[in-house]
C-alpha cells in the first residue's frame, strides 16, 4: 500500500518517536509497502530511498510553540495532493490537524505519550496538548498506543478502543570495551543512566541525590542533552559538581551502546514515560537494571529488573545497594531480561502488527 507517515521531525531518528519510525521503515518496506515520510526541513533531508522509504521535507516555523503545528499543516497539505492509501500520524499532538490529511482507506494515529505531563511545557502548550488528545481519540479511523497502561487509560477515560503495539529494539553485539577509555571508565566499574532529552521528568535530581547516599567509588555516567532538552535544568544539574558524576552529553552509535553494554548497573529513574527506548536498550544488553516504579516501566521490566519508588532517592539508593550486595543474582536476572526483550520487542514482529492494521483497513 501507499502510506504516508507524518507528525514526526524526520529520520534518521535521534530520539523517541523518530527512532521508532526509523526502525520500522525497513521492515514495512520489506512487507511491500510504498512509504513516504514527511519530516522537518530543519531536521532531515529529502531522499528517494532511505531504508526502503522516500523522505520528503516540509518547511515550518522555528519557534518552539509553533514548530510542530506549522510543519504538520504543511505536511498535511502535501499529503492531500497525493493519493495515499493510508496516512499514519505518529504522536498525539499533531492530531490537532488530523481532519486535514486525506487517504483512501483512512487515518491511523499512534500515541507515544502525553506531552502535557512533561514539566518543560507552559500552561498554553499543555492545554493545547490536552485538546489534541481528544482529536487523537475521535478523528482517526484506528488509534494505537506504544504503552499498555496508556492504552488502558484512554479506553477507561474515553471508552474508545485503543490497540496496544509496543516499541521494539534493535539487538546489537557489544561494541569494543576500549571505547570506554574516552571517559576513563573500566568495564563493569561504573553506573550508567541514559536520558536522551534531559528534562525535569527524567528523575535525574533523584538519581543524583541517591548517588550521594551511596558508599561507592564507581563513577555515575549520565548520557543525554540532545535537541528538545531543558538546557536551563541541564546546567543546574551540572552546577551541582557532585564528585564522581560525569555528564558525557548526547551520544549515538557505538559510543552510546558501549556505555549500555559494560556498566555495573543501568539506572532508569524517569518520572514519566510511555514506553522508553532507553529502558529497552538497557534490558536488551542484559545489564542489571534498576528502574522507577511508574506503571509504564513496570509493564516492560517487572520481573526482569529491580524497581524503586519513583522520585524517592532513599528507595533508589537502597535498591542499588541491594543489587550490588547480590550481584550474581542480578546478572542472572539481566540475562533473563535480555532473552525476553529479544522475544517480545523485535521490530520485524512489531511491523507485522502495524501491517495487520493496514490490511484490515483496506478490506473494510
Amino acid at each position: 500500500m501507499k502510506i504516508a507517515i507524518i507528525g514526526i521531525k524526520g529520520v534518521p531518528g535521534k530520539h523517541g518517536v523518530e527512532v521508532v519510525v526509523d526502525s520500522l521503515l525497513p521492515h514495512l518496506a520489506e512487507l511491500g509497502h510504498d512509504i513516504t515520510v514527511y519530516g522537518y526541513d530543519s531536521y532531515t533531508d529529502s531522499a528517494d530511498n532511505y531504508q526502503g522509504a522516500k523522505i520528503r521535507t516540509v518547511h515550518g516555523a522555528s519557534s518552539k510553540n509553533t514548530e510542530m503545528i506549522s510543519h504538520m499543516w504543511n505536511a498535511s497539505w502535501e499529503v492531500r495532493r497525493q493519493n495515499f492509501d493510508i496516512v499514519h500520524i505518529h504522536n498525539t499532538d499533531p492530531c490537532l490537524l488530523a481532519w486535514l490529511p486525506r487517504a483512501k482507506y483512512g487515518i491511523v494515529a499512534t500515541s507515544h505519550g502525553q506531552a502535557y505531563v512533561r514539566k518543560k511545557w507552559g500552561l498554553t502548550a499543555r492545554t493545547m496538548s490536552k485538546c489534541a488528545e481528544r482529536f487523537f481519540i475521535h478523528l482517526p479511523d484506528v488509534i494505537t498506543s506504544v504503552s499498555r497502561p496508556l492504552a488502558d487509560f484512554y479506553e477507561h477515560k474515553y471508552g474508545k478502543k485503543v490497540i496496544y503495539i509496543p516499541n521494539g529494539i534493535k539487538f546489537r553485539d557489544k561494541p569494543a570495551s576500549s571505547i570506554l577509555n574516552k571517559w576513563g571508565l573500566e568495564e563493569g566499574n561504573y553506573l550508567f543512566c541514559s536520558a536522551g532529552r534531559i528534562e525535569r521528568t527524567k528523575g535525574l535530581d533523584t538519581l543524583l541525590q541517591a548517588y550521594e547516599k551511596l558508599e561507592t567509588d564507581m563513577p555515575l555516567v549520565i548520557a543525554g542533552g540532545g535537541s528538545g532538552s531543558d538546557f536551563e535544568y541541564f546546567e543546574y544539574l551540572k552546577s551541582k559538581n557532585i564528585k564522581g558524576v560525569q555528564f558525557v552529553g548526547f551520544l549515538s552509535g557505538d559510543e552510546l551502546f558501549s556505555l549500555y553494554a559494560y556498566p555495573k548497573i543501568f539506572i532508569f529513574p524517569s518520572e514519566y514515560e510511555a514506553m522508553s527506548m532507553a529502558l529497552l536498550e538497557g534490558l536488551s544488553f542484559g545489564t542489571p537494571t534498576v528502574y522507577s516504579s511508574i506503571p509504564e516501566n513496570e509493564a516492560v521490566a517487572k520481573g526482569l529488573a529491580y524497581s524503586f519508588a519513583v522520585s524517592d532517592a532513599n528507595s533508589l539508593a537502597t535498591t542499588i545497594n541491594t543489587v550490588l550486595a547480590s550481584y550474581p543474582a542480578a546478572v542472572a536476572l539481566g540475562e533473563k531480561a535480555r532473552q525476553q526483550i529479544q522475544e517480545k520487542h523485535d521490530w520485524k514482529t512489531i511491523a507485522r502488527q502495524y501491517d495487520s492494521i493496514y490490511q484490515k483497513m483496506q478490506r473494510h
